[in-house]
């Protein structure tokens, strides 16, 4: 249990400052800035609805929302496939795109002074390293492996 609660904690004090800094500077969310890194970042640059919330951490409503907020900025636009009303896709647009490089230089400086200040250089390598491999694979709650 003190293992989440300290990563728990972590997270959210970093994510805190990097809000506070991202706001105060570009006037935008971390979420907002996190939205546009994984479109830009996605195959054609689109995701389905449903993955965009799966990627943030975040509930299908509570997506909706953060989209309606992307495309009242322009960008971002939704759109369903040909002969598929029933999906969603959330797509960047040029000017998301634009965005998303100009905040994303503000929101890179903020997250290394929030973290190089606490952490030297090894550090963050067995950190990146850790969480990675916590994002690697799916590990239920007893501690093993799914198939195992």
């Amino acid at each position: 249990m003190e293992t989440w609660a300290t990563l728990h904690r972590a997270h959210a004090r970093v994510m805190a400052e990097l809000s506070r800094r991202l706001e105060r500077e570009r006037g935008v969310s971390v979420l907002e800035h996190g939205s546009l890194y994984e479109l830009n970042s996605a195959p054609g640059r689109h995701l389905r609805m449903a993955d965009l919330a799966e990627r943030l951490g975040l509930s299908p409503s509570a997506t909706t929302r953060l989209a309606d907020r992307l495309e009242e900025r322009g960008w971002v636009r939704r759109e369903s496939p040909p002969g598929n009303r029933r999906t969603i896709n959330v797509v960047i647009t040029m000017d998301g795109r634009r965005a998303y490089v100009r905040n994303n230089r503000a929101f890179s400086a903020a997250v290394e002074r929030a973290l190089s200040a606490r952490l030297s250089d090894d550090e963050m390598a067995t950190l990146v390293a850790l969480l990675g491999r916590l994002c690697a694979e799916q590990v239920s709650l007893r501690g093993s492996k799914p198939g195992s």
